[in-house]
């Protein structure tokens, strides 16, 4: 499961449905850009990235070049809602394909290869809302599911958070709360995160930041859309299994990839509910290790590092800001 990690939610922030993703549901109406996904599709080509793979004690194992494109498909609902009780349910799809030109040793033939990755991730979230010094407080858990084709779950896995609001306006909106990863894989198991939303008068701009996951700034009006530029922290796995003793023990492991990427964005609404977006930019590697599923995120068994350019379209099935309901 990607919940996921150093950003603040892996299979992705909104996905995760945490508090974050309730408090949005909080914003005042004027705010024109749809807060609200409840489908995603995602399809993403990044570029040629070299690589230099070696083990934990430092020895080399190979070496090269590749490149790929990965699809996703997300979507959260509502199961269940009665006064501040809320039931959800979301699942995530994620086909990862790419291309290398590499070697498995400082003194082999370098050949060509093409591989092909499929996960399906599945949670179940639970919120809770109450008052704290009077002001709106969020408690959320969820429970993942990460499996290569959604019936052998390979991954068991979960979250806890909480969110206090700070300040909510018709301009400004801001919370502070505190999220735990219950993922040994995840690099913090725990940390602090604290939302700013606020558009600036008289202005078309605006600027929307969730640390430690993004820092963005959108402009409304641009031919009818919103371009957006910024820095988002994002965390990508696929699993592997081995099969018999080999080079690693046998059982399930999980590549696992904590990017930092820096992009320019144009979204558009078409009709009432559909998004289209396209985005571009440059990632760049925090950390990108090998681990058996539920080791611990330093008993890892290879390391590299990886760098290259992206492009990403995108469409999502959305819930105008006019028509979600306010509490």
């Amino acid at each position: 499961m990607k919940i996921q990690l150093l950003c603040v939610f892996l299979v992705q922030f909104a996905f995760s449905a945490t508090a974050q993703d309730s408090l949005l549901k909080s914003k005042p109406a004027q705010e024109s850009y749809p807060v609200r996904k409840l489908v995603t599709i995602q399809k993403e080509y990044y570029g040629n990235s070299n690589y230099k793979l070696s083990s934990k004690d430092d020895v080399q194992k190979g070496e090269g070049e590749f490149s790929g494109e990965r699809l996703k498909i997300s979507a959260l609902f509502p199961v269940y809602e009665k006064n501040n009780f809320k039931l959800s349910a979301g699942a995530n799809y994620t086909r990862t394909s790419f291309s290398y030109y590499g070697k498995e040793a400082p003194d082999a033939l370098y050949n060509k290869g093409k591989t092909a990755k499929d996960d399906f991730d599945a949670l179940f979230s639970a919120g809770y809302q109450n008052t704290l010094w009077g002001k709106p407080i969020f408690y959320n858990a969820t429970v993942i599911m990460g499996s290569s084709n959604f019936f052998n779950i390979k991954k068991l896995s979960g979250s806890l958070s909480s969110s206090l609001v700070l300040k909510r306006g018709a301009a400004t909106f801001s919370t502070l709360g505190l999220y735990v990863n219950l993922d040994r894989s995840t690099i913090l198991p725990f940390f602090p995160v604290y939302s700013y939303w606020h558009k600036f008068t008289n202005s078309l701009w605006e600027i929307d930041l969730v640390l430690p996951q993004r820092v963005m700034a959108r402009r409304s009006g641009v031919l009818g859309g919103w371009l957006s530029t910024g820095v988002e922290l994002t965390n990508n796995s696929f699993f592997l299994k081995q099969d018999a003793e080999g080079q690693y023990r046998a059982g399930n492991y999980e590549w696992i990839s904590n990017e930092i990427n820096s992009y320019a964005g144009y979204e558009h609404l078409l009709g009432k509910n559909f998004l289209l977006g396209i985005k571009g930019g440059y990632r760049n590697a925090l950390t990108t290790r090998l681990i058996k599923v539920n080791d611990n995120f330093n008993d890892y068994k290879s390391r590299t590092k990886i760098a290259s350019a992206f492009f990403n379209m995108n469409v999502s099935y959305v819930i105008p800001n006019s028509k979600r309901k306010k509490k």
